[in-house]
């Protein structure tokens, strides 16, 4: 057979040499942890971690913008003549110039500790030390995914106790039928209706982003668990690829919106949906990759004259119609007879 990339002249049934490419230099001796890093130390995961980076920091500029946003307030209040209060509204604004830069960085400290946590992650991955690597970043992130389920099942809680007081409040006061176009009791209907449809629709948003984010600690768990015991596990959820794609999407769409009316805010979401983006393709290529270290691809036969060119994998010998006959009598094949 004659290999139509270079035209050697090999076995049947056998992979040329010049088809097979060198591997990539390994970062852990460990396969499931050389996965972790190579996935940690991507091109792809360096972008995500400098979007989230600016997506951080330019949230700190939207901040700092608002008091700068404010003053108009002075020349507005000058215009309208409102001179007795121009003096407490200078105050004012002078204060709010005062702690607007403390009050943007205390209010952008989750972004900005996602963005040191991947940097964290993304450092330690660069390491081409054998054994198991740093998982502080990950445990950052791990932390603040628990603090974020709490806050929604706390949000959930208020919302749904707040509906459900407002539905107690007007079925035990009434509603007057003067005020409506219809009987007492068709307003009733038509206001619980809509407070089911209401109720309906949040308790639909809140269980997706509470299983969400619980998806979320157990992959940021199995990848810690990996990095630790060098166990490959390729569980990578599905609906945790397919809603990080949805966020990223809808997070895009706002920034496109907000690009009207807060551009450096605008920015900065925009970098934060692009950065979900990449994290959705990295899960999938972790995935990936996983599954090959559990199920390793065969690796093709090798022919005696090449044997040199790939010391660490043994060659097979041709039979007599030029297939590659195994040479171990373990794997259940029986050597031809030699002529």
């Amino acid at each position: 057979m004659i290999c139509p990339n270079c035209g050697r002249n090999i076995p049947d049934g056998t992979v040329c040499p010049c088809t097979l490419e060198a591997p990539p230099p390994l970062l852990s001796d460990n396969p499931a942890v050389n996965v972790v890093k190579t996935i940690g130390s991507s091109p792809l995961f360096l972008t995500m971690a400098i979007l989230f980076s600016a997506s951080a920091l330019l949230t700190v500029f939207s901040s700092m913008g608002l008091s700068d946003a404010l003053s108009n307030i002075y020349y507005y209040a000058y215009a309208y003549g409102l001179y007795d209060y121009i003096d407490s509204i200078a105050n004012m604004l002078d204060m709010i110039r005062a702690t607007s830069v403390a009050n943007a960085i205390i209010g952008s400290i989750p972004a900005i500790l996602l963005a040191v946590a991947m940097w964290i992650h993304f450092v330690t991955c660069r390491n081409r030390m054998s054994g198991n690597i740093s998982t502080a970043g990950l445990t950052i992130c791990k932390v603040f995914r628990y603090i974020y389920m709490v806050a929604l099942c706390l949000c959930a809680f208020l919302v749904l106790a707040g509906i459900a007081l407002v539905l107690i409040v007007v079925l035990s006061e009434g509603v007057p039928p003067m005020a409506f176009a219809g009987s007492e009791d068709e307003v009733l209907l038509s206001i619980i209706v809509i407070m089911a449809i209401v109720t309906l629709v949040c308790i639909f948003a809140f269980v997706l982003g509470i299983t969400y984010q619980a998806s979320l600690i157990r992959m940021i768990n199995r990848t810690k668990t990996v990095a630790q015991s060098g166990m490959a596990d390729d569980r990578v959820s599905s609906y945790l690829v397919g809603m990080t794609y949805f966020v990223a999407v809808c997070t895009l769409i706002s920034g496109v919106f907000a690009l009207f009316t807060a551009p450096i805010s605008a920015v900065g979401t925009l970098c934060q949906g692009s950065a979900l983006i990449l994290a959705a393709v990295l899960l999938g290529r972790y995935r990936t990759a996983m599954n090959q270290v559990l199920f390793p691809p065969v690796q093709p036969a090798v022919p005696p004259m090449y044997a040199d060119l790939f010391p660490g994998q043994q060659p097979q010998q041709a039979g007599p119609d030029g297939q590659p006959v195994p040479q171990d009598p373990a794997d259940g094949f029986q050597q031809p007879p030699q002529q």
